[in-house]
């Protein structure tokens, strides 16, 4: 059967199997203790975890259905439409067309461009739409069943200007999940409930049907032993992180940025800067007392509690002679703060509305309730950033004026302030409603990467972050939410995010990356640029660098 397209579309709605409250931890601290158990359990799974804090609204998807790795493909450079091409790493659970009863599971790679992989997953997306789980206009969003994942920077900059040197990191430059099975918490956030969805295919179901009932052992398990305690320890190393950069090098790239913008290439560019460092060297990564990225997510996101946190484990579905250096196990943590998109559905007019909220302006929280109030009141009165962020906010109008109704796209929001962990920003919010024949999904991909993080014009601006920062920001400054197959979702935008590439043999060769930048006009001020990156993940920083025994309960 063909792996290109799913035959036998969803008919049955999401039920619930089981609830367990796991000790009444957070989201966060209960997902490195989950995904240990489940690999400890069943090694052969193939588990790919996925958090979306989703703003208070968590889900964890478990294994997915259908998941999609995307890779950098070094032996085929453009496709006919001088686009350049990915291999597609594609696993399908439950195929039903292996004899063999101990394993339906059948991974195929297809050699295809951005535009076509965003093709393929349209056309996935509505074979298994239904008519079900429509949630209202006023509603906040919430996964049910759909896609989860990221989509990285590099890959979308280099979509969108395919003729320039935009290089592309040795990690996956997208991958996403058909999430069928996955943990959803009530509004108190003290209960999970197993979601299973099914369909009615032609399939054999048994396989699924046992993948259940032995994880609700799992996790039956993992219950009582988390019920037999309130508390838990959670102790992480030091992971020390250093700047790519000197200020001296910064200094640098900000004149260079300087006279791009006094030639006219562009109003505004977001420039950033990368602190990189590694894990110890106790262990290989295969070694269950290995260091993971995962295990600083409690830590940093007590610290940030940031809306549209995320966190996705991504371990290669095969080996292959193509992607040597990039099949290495990879972590994706972000803290992130600014929403993308928010796509909803409309069930009673049957149409979809969109929502994104660009940041762009920062001040630092302030020592004493007297210092905050006053530069949150400097940030309220900047004309300098209230500049950038109209700038953005015409790039995001225009964005989305490519796909919606004509007059819908509105501005209900400017120069709004809103205050986190270590900074405020300058938030505005931008709302449309998409045209009928307008798929969600060529929305997301088409407007990637997202304005706030690359300038304006934005082709141009890519092109110059390319040569200026030099070395490629992964899936910095991508995406990562959720697409529910009706059209719903939320995406964020990866800022304040971590990357993890794993060396399998050697813990200590694994890199760990952390970026930060801001947006850079005419009017900016270089040791202000340079200060606002410290600002943006000083936090961050401090919570890797601690080496203390972290209790929650």
């Amino acid at each position: 059967m063909s792996l290109l397209k799913n035959p036998y579309p969803l008919t049955t709605p999401v039920i619930q199997s089981n609830s367990w409250r796991f000790g009444d931890l957070a989201a966060a601290d209960l997902l490195p203790i989950l995904q240990r158990h489940l690999l400890a359990q069943d090694q052969k799974a193939r588990w790919q975890l996925v958090w979306l804090n989703n703003k208070d609204q968590p889900v964890i998807g478990l294994l997915p259905k259908v998941s999609w790795q995307v890779y950098p493909d070094s032996s085929y450079q453009n496709d006919i439409n001088n686009s350049a091409t990915y291999q597609i790493i594609k696993h399908c659970r439950d195929t039903g067309s292996n004899n063999d009863k101990t394993s339906n599971d059948k991974t195929c790679t297809k050699i295809m461009s951005y535009h076509a992989w965003q093709n393929e997953l349209i056309t996935y997306s509505e074979d298994y739409k239904s008519n079900n789980n429509h949630s209202a206009l006023t509603d906040a969003p919430k996964y049910h069943h759909g896609l989860m994942g990221f989509i990285g920077y590099d890959i979308a900059a280099h979509h969108l200007s395919p003729n320039s040197n935009i290089k592309q990191a040795h990690q996956p430059c997208a991958v996403l999940g058909h999430y069928d099975i996955y943990l959803s918490a009530d509004k108190d956030q003290t209960q999970w409930t197993l979601q299973v969805t099914s369909d009615n295919s032609a399939l054999p179901q048994d396989s699924k049907a046992a993948l259940i009932k032995k994880l609700i052992t799992y996790l039956d398990v993992l219950n009582s032993q988390l019920a037999m305690t309130n508390t838990f320890k959670s102790a992480t190393k030091p992971l020390v992180l250093t700047a790519k950069w000197q200020k001296s090098d910064y200094q640098q790239a900000f004149i260079q940025t300087q006279n791009y913008l006094q030639q006219g290439d562009c109003y505004q560019i977001n420039l950033t800067q990368a602190w990189l460092g590694s894990f110890d060297a106790d262990a290989s990564f295969n070694d269950k007392s290995a260091t993971q990225l995962l295990d600083y997510l409690p830590a940093l996101h007590r610290n940030t509690q940031a809306p549209f946190a995320g966190y996705m484990s991504v371990t290669p579905s095969i080996q292959h002679s193509q992607i040597d250096r990039q099949k290495a196990h990879f972590e994706l943590l972000s803290c992130s703060p600014e929403l993308f998109f928010t796509f909803i559905s409309d069930s009673k007019t049957s149409t979809h509305h969109i929502r994104t909220k660009p940041i762009k302006g920062t001040q630092p929280r302030g020592a004493t309730a007297e210092q905050d109030k006053r530069l949150k009141q400097q940030l309220i009165n900047s004309a300098k950033d209230r500049s950038e962020n109209v700038m953005i906010v015409d790039l995001l109008r225009n964005d989305l004026g490519k796909y919606a109704k004509i007059g819908s796209v509105k501005v209900p929001q400017l120069f709004d302030i809103e205050s986190f962990s270590n900074v405020h920003h300058m938030v505005s919010t931008i709302t449309a409603e998409l045209k009928p024949d307008t798929h969600p999904l060529a929305v997301l991909f088409g407007s990637l990467p997202a304005g706030s993080i690359t300038g304006t014009p934005k082709k141009r601006a890519v092109e110059i972050i390319a040569e200026l920062e030099t070395v490629p920001r992964g899936a910095y400054c991508g995406t990562m939410g959720y697409m529910n197959f009706n059209g719903s979702g939320q995406w964020n935008v990866l800022i304040r995010t971590l990357q993890a590439q794993h060396n399998p043999k050697n813990n200590s060769d694994s890199q760990v990356s952390l970026w930060a930048g801001g947006g850079i006009t005419v009017a900016s001020d270089c040791s202000d640029e340079y200060q606002e990156c410290l600002d943006k993940v000083g936090n961050l920083l401090a919570v890797l660098h601690q080496n203390k025994d972290k209790t929650a309960s």
